[in-house]
Formats: structure tokens, C-alpha cells, sequence
């Protein structure tokens, strides 16, 4: 009688983790939340932003033409992209998230409207930390900035905007 109680216990609870989904793995399941959340606030950091910086002058056109992707629920990150009114400074934060364990770099191509290119990688290609920016030189008009996540030894397009300094 005891032996039969455990296994119809045993059968009900793997009966509950199949129906729950819970065998799936995460690349099956369609990730339906963006990956940047500007909203969120996060604590300031003692970390020093640090970056790499190169600036190249191009005439061609963008390469960057391809598609945002969308990273798996679990290696999704929190970025927030600004650009300063007064001194068309763009700037890069990297805010953690849940896929913080998995980020191994990110990067930034600004592509100016006077067609300068730069491209910038946070903390020196290193893992990123919370609180890292990247700050780059934009224009006064609206700069294309796209950025990359690698995670996971995937790279990832999580963002291809033109910005703009806020209006007050």
C-alpha cells in the first residue's frame, strides 16, 4: 500500500511538470518582452564606465541592416540609450537584468549624419559590470546608433535607433 502511494504521488507530480511546460527549454518558447526596459532605475555603481573607441570617416552605406533580434527571455538585459541636448554626447548604459550571467560584451556603431562612423566596445571588450557606459561624440541632428549584445557566445542586434537630444 505504501509503495503504490508513492509512486501515484510520483505520477502526479511528473504529471504536473509536463503540463506546466516546465521541460521546455528556454529557445522554444517565443520571447515576447522587448529587450529594453528604460523605465527601470537601477543603483549607481562604483564600477568606472570604460570603453574603446574607434572613430572612422565613411561615405558607404550602413551595414547594419539587419533585423532586431530578440534574446532568449533568460539573457535578456536592461540598456538605456540617451543623447545630452547641450553637447550631443550619446551615451550607453548597461543597467544588469536577468541575463547578466550570460552577457559577455556589448558594442556600439554610431553612425553620424556629417558621415562619421564609431564604434565603441564597453569596458574594454571584458564582461560588462552594472553601471558600465559607453560615451561617444554624436551630432547636433539625429544620430543612427546600433548596438550589439553578445551572450551566451551569440551576438545579438538588440537595437538600431536614431537619436535625438531630449526636448525640455
Amino acid at each position: 500500500m505504501k509503495h503504490s502511494l508513492i509512486a501515484i504521488t510520483a505520477l502526479a507530480v511528473l504529471s504536473c511538470v509536463l503540463i506546466s511546460g516546465c521541460t521546455s527549454d528556454n529557445e522554444a518558447a517565443p520571447a515576447a518582452t522587448p529587450v529594453l526596459t528604460p523605465d527601470l532605475t537601477f543603483p549607481p555603481t562604483t564600477a568606472a564606465p570604460a570603453t574603446t573607441t574607434v572613430a572612422v570617416a565613411t561615405t558607404t552605406a550602413n551595414p547594419d541592416n539587419g533585423p532586431i533580434q530578440v534574446m532568449p527571455t533568460a539573457q535578456q538585459i536592461n540598456l538605456e540609450l540617451t543623447k545630452d541636448r547641450p553637447t550631443s554626447k550619446i551615451s550607453l548604459l548597461y543597467q544588469g537584468g536577468p541575463g547578466e550571467m550570460f552577457t559577455q560584451k556589448i558594442s556600439l556603431h554610431m553612425y553620424g549624419t556629417d558621415g562619421t562612423y564609431v564604434e565603441s566596445v564597453m569596458n574594454d571588450g571584458k564582461k560588462p559590470i552594472p553601471g558600465n557606459e559607453i560615451i561617444v561624440q554624436g551630432t547636433r541632428d539625429g544620430d543612427r546608433c546600433v548596438v550589439y549584445v553578445q551572450s551566451a557566445g551569440t551576438t545579438y542586434k538588440v537595437m538600431d535607433e536614431q537619436v535625438f537630444a531630449a526636448r525640455i
